[in-house]
């Protein structure tokens, strides 16, 4: 942010903050941070940011996330600031200092500008640093930031002096430089943050996509050996009805397998140590061994399936989101069970205001709904969907639940409305590129959600498919 740009956008601010009360302060990222101000008349955001080349001050109208824990820097500000008096630009560079007041008394808040080394310096009224938002020790004997030492001020650079003398010039007349300034970072910076935590979601989906497929082939092999163990009760029971023919001190004897028809010779393997008796019983005992273990392999590739269904549906909806909210839900979800932790606690766990389904209505006038989350989808599965409604979703791929809500009218469903809330559940899938989908439907008594599912995982007893073109509403 340059010079001549700071100016304006201070000289424009002491109209508003000289004054004003600090209601709140969050750090929504390690070198931004927020200022929530109440003037006597008016809410204000201001945006306080030193990220190199993204170093601002300005008023915003943006939203950000904000940390469940404020960070250590954010805390201190908390304590020690509770009123804006003055804001000036200092020594005729890209240095802000507020002047600022709070419980324990007058105190300073230096923000520089200053490119790749910008900084926040709480000082006393004395001079000397409280704490510095981005410690530095210089053995060099160069500047010093930390508690305890006394501020000085950084070497002017030469770069505030190679701008150029024309002045920045406001677009148009309805705009003032602090919206001009936001509206030319903010944005931008919306959709970074925006960007990289959707990244991160999905990184963390598919790391456990990739751990439970590696789990799926682990249970796939153990069930194949698992698969004769009823031959083990075949021979546990033929020893038990031949055994007067074997004795102590065998290795093994043939006998007639009578499951087999015809019968067949079959050669049993026996331990010389143990009676006929025992012999029998340990080829029992795999026999049960064998039992529960390919139960348990079926019970865990059952959970393994539901598990990797659930997260194929989220890294859908994280490809095709577009609202905050819907990310933020997904990363809600993530959390509970384990699979995200959040960097710098950016994004830690906080109340949200639920999002809503989406809507339409389809020829006849009934309302369709559907969800671009888990969350939707479940509410809509589980809670919306009522006796004489239908329930559509794509065959056989991730996509969003639909509902067509036909028992809420005294009017004929007609074809025509099964197609079009069956090409929305097509066109909100992961085969909305498609020419041509399968889409399944239900009647509302055919779905049903499994205990202990997972949100948005629903067993459907009985549907028919339909097959359409993918259509969406944006």
């Amino acid at each position: 942010m340059k010079l001549k740009l700071i100016k304006h956008v201070v000289s424009e601010l002491s109209a508003f903050l000289i004054g004003s009360k600090v209601s709140k302060i969050y750090q929504p990222s390690p070198e931004i941070l927020i200022f929530k101000l109440w003037t006597g008349r008016d809410t204000l955001r201001l945006l306080v940011s030193v990220e190199g080349q993204k170093s601002r001050l300005h008023l915003t109208e943006h939203t950000w996330p904000n940390p469940h824990i404020p960070p250590r820097f954010c805390q201190l500000l908390r304590a020690r600031i509770t009123r804006i008096d003055t804001i000036d630009v200092v020594n005729d560079d890209r240095i802000i200092k507020l002047g600022c007041q709070g419980t324990q008394g007058l105190c300073h808040l230096y923000i520089e500008l200053t490119g790749n080394r910008g900084n926040l310096i709480l000082v006393d009224d004395q001079g000397v640093i409280i704490d510095v938002l981005k410690r530095i020790t210089d053995d060099s004997g160069k500047r010093v930031l930390l508690a305890g030492e006394r501020y000085l001020l950084p070497e002017k650079n030469n770069f505030n002096l190679r701008e150029g003398s024309a002045l920045p010039t406001l677009p148009n007349g309805s705009c003032s430089w602090n919206q001009t300034v936001d509206k030319l970072y903010s944005q931008s910076q919306c959709s970074d943050n925006k960007n990289d935590f959707r990244k991160q979601l999905q990184q963390a989906v598919a790391r456990q996509i990739k751990k439970l497929q590696k789990r799926q082939l682990s249970i796939e092999r153990d069930t194949l050996k698992q698969k004769d163990y009823d031959a083990e009760r075949i021979r546990a029971e033929l020893l038990l009805a031949n055994l007067h023919s074997v004795r102590r001190g065998m290795t093994e004897i043939v006998l007639q397998n009578y499951y087999q028809q015809p019968a067949k010779e079959q050669q049993i393997l026996l331990d010389p140590l143990l009676t006929p008796q025992e012999n029998a019983e340990k080829y029992f005992q795999r026999f049960k061994k064998g039992k529960r273990g390919q139960e348990h392999s079926r019970r865990r590739l059952e959970e393994t399936q539901a598990e990797l269904e659930w997260l194929q549906q989220l890294e859908y909806q994280l490809q095709d989101t577009v609202k905050n909210s819907d990310i933020e839900e997904i990363a809600v979800e993530l959390r509970e069970v384990g699979l995200l932790k959040d960097k710098n606690r950016l994004h830690s766990k906080r109340t949200l205001q639920p999002s809503k389904p989406h809507e339409a209505t389809c020829p006849s006038g009934f309302k369709i709904l559907w969800g671009r989350n888990n969350r939707q989808n479940d509410e809509i599965s589980t809670k919306m969907l009522k006796n004489g409604d239908f329930w559509f979703h794509v065959y056989n791929a991730p996509g969003a639940h639909v509902v067509l809500k036909a028992g809420q009218l005294n009017t004929e469903l007609l074809d025509a409305d099964l197609y079009y809330a069956a090409s929305l559940a097509a066109g909100y899938s992961k085969s909305k590129d498609d020419d041509k989908v399968t889409v399944m439907f239900a009647e509302a008594k055919a779905v049903h959600k499994p205990k202990g599912g997972k949100p948005g995982l629903v067993n459907v007893l009985q549907y028919k498919t339909i097959v359409v073109k993918p259509f969406r509403i944006d």
